[in-house]
């Protein structure tokens, strides 16, 4: 069953001049090996996935950028990865991440079996 869905949208260029110190903040260290700082898309996609996560778990549970990781399988299919929460997992968790030259965007489902 669908609890609830989330969705965003950045503008790639939002995150060009962005220090080591704040996208350590905001990425984990596994999220950061996966990203090429000069990879625009890819940073955007991943924080924008974030960002669906964290509206689609809502109404559950608030989780912040620390408890998310956007992880990627040898395929290069996306995934949630959950920590520390409580009430969410990422089995509960699908993903979904699409972008262009200027903009990211990502959609959250969050389901209870």
């Amino acid at each position: 069953m669908i609890l609830n869905i989330g969705i965003d949208i950045e503008q790639v260029s939002r995150f060009k001049n962005q220090s080591a110190r704040l996208m350590s903040k905001i990425f984990s260290a596994k999220e950061l090996k996966h990203i090429n700082k000069s990879d625009l898309q890819r940073i955007a996609g991943i924080f924008s996935a974030k960002e669906a996560v964290i509206k689609a778990s809502n109404p559950i549970e608030k989780l912040n950028f620390r408890n998310i990781e956007i992880l990627h399988r040898k395929d290069g299919f996306p995934f949630v990865q959950v920590k520390n929460a409580r009430k969410v997992t990422s089995k509960d968790l699908k993903i979904s991440i699409s972008h262009s030259k200027d903009y990211a965007v990502a959609a959250a489902v969050l389901m209870k079996r």
